[in-house]
């Protein structure tokens, strides 16, 4: 069994996944945690948990998968602190909203208040320097070191005896011969392909989404988003066991530039001191309002139109033949799981659990 593509969140789960069940488990893949590269866009991730309400079967299938993997996470934060998870108050505020949509007798199971801790926060405890915020919500969340916990999946997978081969494939149907040779070769055969690789491999349907983040040292207990009626969103997430804070950013589609925009870093800054004053309490450092930046970087997000792809295909490929003078026909399961966008974390394990059933499938 092999994995294509860079070893972020959703592939390194379904490694673990699977090898728990008893399967061998090779990772083929560019770029493996501890690495970072502006298309490796698990270790620059936010990654933290805010609701997604559901109204389509599509969006349905998502809020199947954003309840798996909370449980789980859940879970591994009490067995396993040494993986960056940590469960904490979050507050969103809109500045526009119907107060309808977060009525739990209007949306049930599929809205915002289905989920732990949430209440409508009174007029009293919106942020009074935004007149625009008309409507806030809190719920419990949980937050992610994302670096440090890529680094223990890989090391989980490791123990349950997961391959992991750094090479950058150019099709899927090269997975299947790196996987066999890591196999031992002979009459070893792949029984599948788990297709992780965050754009797919030649899909027209995928594209990048650039993002401009920054992270500093100021501390935050919660997590907070600010929705602007232009669409933009403000974010502040604290990342566990030392990683500071996330202040953020710039959703751009389809911008493949890599270059820091200094006009965004400067808008983030200030967007974000004004949301939440306690990140700068105390502090008089005047050039960024405060902030104690360690960062300002960009990575891509792997989006997708008609979002995610989690779906089973039977693929032709061809092999070499006996006599080593011709090609032969053979088929091999492929998996896909990839263009997630910005849901990678937030969707890992219930993916997980959807590959482990493809793969175990007749």
């Amino acid at each position: 069994m092999a994995n294509g593509g860079s070893a972020g969140v959703i592939g390194l789960s379904c490694a673990v996944r699977l090898a728990r069940q008893g399967h061998p488990v090779t990772v083929v893949a560019r770029d493996l945690p501890g690495d970072y590269d502006i298309d490796y866009a698990s270790p620059w991730a936010g990654s933290h948990f805010r609701p997604v309400p559901a109204s389509k079967p599509k969006d349905r299938l998502e809020q199947e998968l954003m309840r798996e993997t909370y449980r789980e996470l859940q879970d591994l934060a009490g067995r396993h602190p040494e993986a960056g998870i940590e469960f904490i108050p979050a507050v969103e505020y809109f500045d526009t909203a119907d107060p309808a949509y977060f009525d739990n007798k209007l949306v049930g199971e599929n809205g915002y208040a289905s989920w732990p801790g949430f209440r409508v926060l009174s007029p009293s405890e919106l942020p009074a320097q935004y007149e625009s915020v008309k409507l806030g919500v809190t719920y419990t969340a949980w937050v992610l070191n994302s670096p440090v916990y890529l680094k223990w999946l890989k090391g989980m997978a490791e123990e349950y005896s997961v391959r992991f081969i750094r090479a950058k494939l150019a099709a899927i149907e090269e997975a299947v011969f790196i996987g066999k040779e890591s196999l031992g070769g002979g009459n070893h055969e792949v029984v599948a392909v788990i297709n992780a690789s965050g754009r797919g491999l030649n899909d027209l349907n995928s594209f990048p989404s650039r993002g401009q983040f920054i992270t500093v040292s100021n501390p935050c207990e919660k997590t907070i988003s600010h929705h602007w009626a232009d669409g933009s969103t403000t974010v502040i997430i604290p990342r566990p066991l030392g990683g500071g804070t996330i202040i953020g950013g710039t959703k751009e589609p389809r911008n493949w530039s890599h270059c820091v925009s200094d006009a965004a870093t400067a808008s983030i800054v200030s967007r974000a001191v004004r949301l939440c004053p306690e990140l700068v309490e105390n502090r008089l450092d005047d050039t960024n309002h405060g902030l104690d930046i360690r960062q300002v970087y960009i990575a891509r997000r792997p989006m997708r139109q008609g979002g995610l792809r989690l779906e089973r295909e039977d693929l032709a490929f061809q092999d070499t033949s006996e006599n080593g003078m011709s090609n032969v026909q053979k088929w091999i399961r492929v998996i896909h799981c990839y263009g997630a966008g910005p849901s990678g974390f937030k969707l890992s394990w219930g993916i997980a659990k959807r590959v482990q059933r493809f793969v175990t499938e007749t």
